[in-house]
């Protein structure tokens, strides 16, 4: 995985909150993070439109509450493995509300021009705004793997990555925006809340083995005194 590690000076985002964006490895379509409970929407029972999506694996629902997603079958400019069917945004941007907040986003962008842009939100708080050409190609780690349709070939010109959003804020608001002529094509929309441990941390192993310790020489004291009172 190619990991960016570009956080809140990217595009535009809010001080209240640190969102760290990566890429999954060259020809992925998928998350590429661990530590999540993912939900995905791959859109091949979709139709055009205002839309709602079902992120499959949780119980994470999502309605299109402006704008316009066209919906089309797999062929070189989208659709994730090949097969079914991908979304496109041309003109205004699609803004989707989540039934509950995640701090995690993923999508395949395929495709991939300057004017693709994801915008995270909180209600009405704008968490950050990305380009995903920009990032993606102001990686150090960005390489010629991505360019070209990596399910069956063709488009060498163009970009195409899985990115992935992890936030320390959580949000409910999704919006995918074309700044401008052509499309942003895309697919694979996921969603993830963090999954929490509840093995107990290092230093907490560290101080249980240390309490017992001290439990155990308390009463070595303790039988040592008895036996020589006896």
């Amino acid at each position: 995985m190619a990991v960016l590690a570009l956080a809140a000076f990217i595009a535009h985002t809010s001080a209240e909150a640190a969102i760290t964006l990566s890429v999954s490895a060259p020809g992925s379509a998928s998350a590429g993070l661990s530590g999540y409970s993912f939900g995905v929407a791959n859109l091949d029972a979709l139709s055009n439109g205002p839309t709602s999506f079902n992120f499959v694996g949780t119980s994470i629902t999502g309605a299109t509450t402006e704008g316009f997603i066209n919906i089309g079958s797999a062929n070189v400019y989208g659709g994730a493995n090949g097969t079914g069917q991908f979304g496109t945004i041309n003109g205004s941007p699609a803004t989707i509300q989540l039934s509950q907040s995640v701090n995690y986003f993923g999508l395949w962008g395929s495709a991939l021009d300057g004017n693709n842009t994801v915008a995270l939100y909180n209600d009405d708080n704008l968490l950050g705004s990305y380009s995903l050409q920009s990032v993606l190609q102001g990686d150090p780690t960005f390489s010629n793997s991505y360019y070209g349709n990596p399910f069956g070939g063709g488009n060498g010109g163009e970009l195409y990555a899985f990115f992935n959003f992890a936030s320390d804020s959580a949000f409910n608001r999704i919006q995918l925006i074309q700044n401008g002529g052509g499309g942003f094509e895309f697919d694979n929309l996921t969603v993830g809340t963090a999954v929490v441990s509840t093995a107990p941390e290092p230093a907490s192993w560290a101080m249980f083995i240390l309490g017992f310790g001290l439990i155990g020489q308390c009463l070595r004291r303790r039988r040592s005194a008895s036996a020589a009172l006896a």
